[in-house]
């Protein structure tokens, strides 16, 4: 997983260095920071994985914004020529790069690059010229694409390495879209198995379905369920919770159960189906079905698809959802994380990334287990995005703790604006 990101100069952070845990929520007013966050981590995955173009960077779930606008612009100080962004990955593997543009080159490019692994640089550019695995590159390469897209063909990387590098470079920024979700618009799938905002999702149901089966095998009296198996069916269950519908399938369905609205009402979709309605009418398009079944659903994509990215981020992960299902998503993608670390599974997510304002997805993390973590982003007097970690006092127990907070929930903590910055500026 990534283990540290370091930001310099980057849109409203202007210096920031955090450690991160396996699930990470970050928490705070609306434009204090959050997205950029996330996205800071998102062109670190581009630059990994191809570059820095608008293609590249949409595929990422970055906005795509002017390369001015990407450098920190506070008042009273120079404006930057260049922002850096660094990562530390497990197997002691360490990622940098200095992005720069100008009045007369007005696109992102690299200025600086460097990948280590245990203190061996294995590539690395600057205005000087550009090495990998000890060799000179020769001139020519191309400074908007970065070096490992450049040379992983060419030289042999340690496997360490390319695991990591791979692992990130799928990262992606998911925000479902009703939109999207309900079939009224369609669009591109850039890396399976869904889009950033649910394009693609009968697809990905289909092929999840293909998997379910296994998942829910009758047991033997005293056999242990396959953990990987229990993992998918849990996921499963998340649309149901809601507590309408009893199954979601996909096909065809007659016109007559059919918005003309949606875009694929010609070909197969996603339905469900409604466990209090007559059996001739039960069965309900994306169109029809309540938008929290539907993000739902697109959550138990992401995190048991056979496809899904190891690592990736949900912006506004309590969108649409009520403060119940807000508490049942959170406690899903926490428990699949932990089971993916613990028994080494072929799915399932090994470290994410999140924002929510709704007060009750806190309730579902541990302040004392250092794996999940709550980061609380505010603005300072000049405007910098300052993220702060929040954890229990040093030396403090779980019982001490307790007993300070007279047993009250984070959640409450928060709406009574107890958490420091959790509730935006008070201008």
């Amino acid at each position: 997983m990534i283990t540290e990101i370091e930001i310099e100069r980057f849109k409203s952070i202007r210096s920031l260095k955090l450690e991160l845990g396996r699930v990470n929520i970050f928490i705070g007013g609306n434009g204090s920071g959050k997205s950029n966050f996330l996205e800071a981590i998102g062109i670190i995955s581009a630059a990994l994985s191809r570059g820095l173009s608008d293609s590249d960077f949409r595929r990422k779930g970055v906005r795509i914004t002017p390369p001015a606008l990407m450098k920190s612009a506070f008042k009273y100080q120079d404006l930057p020529r260049t922002f850096t962004l660094r990562a530390k990955a497990s197997c002691d593997v360490q990622y940098s790069c200095t992005l720069s543009s100008s009045e007369t080159d007005t696109a992102l490019s690299f200025s600086h690059e460097n990948f280590q692994q245990s203190g061996e640089k294995l590539f690395a550019r600057s205005p000087n010229g550009a090495t990998a695995m000890g060799r000179r590159l020769k001139r020519g390469m191309d400074k908007y694409r970065g070096i490992w897209d450049q040379t992983r063909g060419i030289f042999d990387y340690p496997e360490q390495a390319s695991d990591e590098i791979e692992k990130i470079s799928k990262y992606a920024i998911y925000s479902p879209q009703t939109e999207f979700l309900r079939g009224r618009r369609i669009g591109s799938v850039d890396t399976p198995p869904i889009g950033l905002h649910g394009e693609g999702l009968p697809s990905a149901v289909r092929t999840f379905l293909n998997d379910l089966p296994a998942s829910n095998r009758t047991r033997k009296k005293g056999e242990k369920r396959d953990p990987e198996a229990t993992l998918v069916h849990r996921a499963a269950q998340l649309p149901f919770a809601p507590g309408w519908a009893s199954a979601f399938q996909v096909g065809k369905l007659s016109e007559l159960t059919t918005s003309n609205d949606m875009e694929l009402s010609n070909e197969d979709m996603v339905y469900f189906v409604d466990s209090f309605m007559h059996a001739k009418r039960n069965k309900l398009s994306v169109y029809d079905s309540s938008e929290g079944t539907l993000f739902l659903l697109f959550a138990a994509m992401l995190i048991a698809h056979k496809q899904s990215p190891k690592i990736f981020a949900m912006d506004n992960v309590d969108s649409a959802l009520n403060p119940r299902l807000t508490r049942l998503l959170l406690d899903e993608i926490i428990q699949s994380t932990q089971e993916k670390f613990s028994y080494s599974l072929n799915r399932g997510p090994e470290q994410v990334f999140l924002t929510s304002h709704n007060p009750t997805s806190l309730d579902a993390f541990n302040i004392f287990d250092d794996s999940t973590r709550i980061f609380v982003v505010s603005r300072s007097e000049d405007g910098e995005t300052m993220i702060e970690r929040l954890q229990a006092p040093i030396g403090m127990s779980p019982s001490d703790w307790h007993e300070v907070s007279q047993g009250r929930r984070l959640s409450e903590m928060w709406i009574d604006g107890e958490i420091k910055g959790a509730l935006g500026s008070d201008i």
